[in-house]
């Protein structure tokens, strides 16, 4: 017979394997997922005989599981989206065309679109769906469902016939599409957002086909990229706020010397460290963030003739409206000025609306002849980032609004790196 591995969704089986660990979908989950589900195919009447050996149904009921809301940031870093479901699911719709082709006479196709596929997929809340009896009858089975005429509108699979229950109807029927496109499906119905996508590996592990150590939770080597800042302090700034503001993505990075001494202070260090990199053609995923300055505008030029290969890339740190007017002072006094690609360093990121402190600003210092700009820096911005370091994780979830502008980094940082991470044909 033989031990299944799946991938479930309030029930519904997206993904299994027979004796073999199959798809690896720890990319989907974080450390602390783990966690006991009871499991079809355990036994629960010989535990409750034997309780001797309750401690062997830790292991059977193992699994990681996680919120499907919180299962999607790590989906969409990874470049799945509901157009590369739409284009799945029209693959899988030309070729059932296909197949009718042949057939003597054809078929007329009445096929449901995506869109109407979409409907379909989430008219019915996961959690409503009655998976607590079998039915041997076919149109019991169906429950709710049965008199739902869209469901005779889907392509044929080996699975359409294989159910027993309203759960495994609906999945037999809808979930046609791999399992990354079918959770972003789900997705579109807010009431499946709190549903756990569950991988039950605890009973492969258990009948001794794998070994335990083979399902970690977390990002993998080849998903992970290496974050390469101007300074110590961009790095810790940054993982900080990774950490708190986007938890769910965090495990995707790692830095340089975050708690150590940082080897390329500065930007033209920086740009030294890429191009040593380039020399040694190193295969690892980096990004290289400068700031929203003059000195890092006139890096980020240096570093782009360099034509970095696919797993490098380099970034400004984002322009915002925030800065469009802010204070600065020069030769004639202060005025009220725009300092993207001028003056905003990784600081004006931060929460600058100091108790007992004037509003910030910051003072031009020296031209870069190159751009044609005058380069500026916050004034005290060391002032800011202590006072950044010693807010609890708290407090700045539920930040002012100064917070906004570092979500508005954080999710420039993001964006960027997903054009780093591996396509979606080397995930699955």
């Amino acid at each position: 017979m033989g031990t299944e591995i799946q991938l479930t969704i309030a029930g519904v089986s997206l993904s299994y394997a027979k004796n073999h660990i199959g798809v690896d979908f720890g990319f989907l989950f974080q450390d602390g997922d783990t966690a006991r589900r009871k499991l079809d195919g355990i036994n629960y009447e010989y535990y409750e005989d034997h309780p001797e050996e309750a401690a062997d149904l830790d292991e059977f009921e193992e699994v990681f599981a996680r919120p499907l809301s919180r299962v999607l940031p790590r989906l969409h870093l990874l470049g799945f989206t509901i157009e590369t479901a739409r284009a799945e699911y029209e693959a899988v719709i030309a070729e059932a065309q296909e197949i009718d082709s042949y057939r003597t006479p054809p078929e007329e196709p009445n096929l449901l679109t995506f869109d109407e596929y979409c409907c379909l997929a989430c008219r019915y809340p996961l959690s409503t769906l009655n998976d607590g009896a079998e039915f041997d009858d076919d149109e019991r089975a169906k429950g709710k469902l049965v008199s739902d005429e869209d469901f005779q509108r889907l392509p044929w699979t080996e699975n359409s016939n294989t159910f027993w229950s309203e759960t495994s109807y609906f999945g037999a029927k809808v979930a046609i599409l791999s399992a990354s496109s079918m959770l972003l499906v789900f997705a579109l119905n807010p009431a499946n957002l709190s549903v756990d996508v569950v991988w039950e590996f605890g009973p492969l592990v258990h009948s001794g086909w794998e070994p335990r150590n083979l399902f970690q939770p977390g990002a993998r080597r080849n998903q992970k990229v290496l974050v390469a800042t101007e300074g110590a302090s961009d790095a810790r700034i940054i993982k900080r706020a990774l950490d708190i503001l986007r938890a769910d993505v965090a495990d995707f990075f790692s830095f340089v010397d975050v708690d150590e001494r940082h080897h390329f202070w500065g930007t033209g260090n920086l740009v030294k460290f890429a191009e040593g990199l380039l020399r040694i053609d190193i295969h690892n995923k980096v990004l290289f963030v400068f700031d929203n300055d003059a000195e890092g505008v006139d890096a980020y030029k240096k570093l782009d003739a360099l034509n970095l290969p696919p797993n490098m890339r380099s970034m400004l740190l984002p322009k915002l409206d925030e800065f469009r007017q802010f204070p600065a002072l020069g030769p004639e006094g202060i005025n009220i000025t725009d300092i993207n690609g001028r003056a905003a360093a990784i600081e004006c990121y931060l929460d600058l609306n100091l108790p007992n402190r004037p509003p910030a600003q910051v003072r031009w210092s020296n031209y870069k002849k190159d751009i044609d700009a005058w380069h500026g820096a916050l004034e005290f911005k060391e002032t800011y980032q202590r006072h950044f370091d010693k807010q609890p994780s708290e407090a700045l979830r539920e930040g002012p609004y100064e917070t906004l502008k570092l979500l508005k980094l954080l999710d420039s940082l993001i964006a960027e790196a997903a054009l780093l991470i591996p396509s979606v044909s080397e995930v699955i």
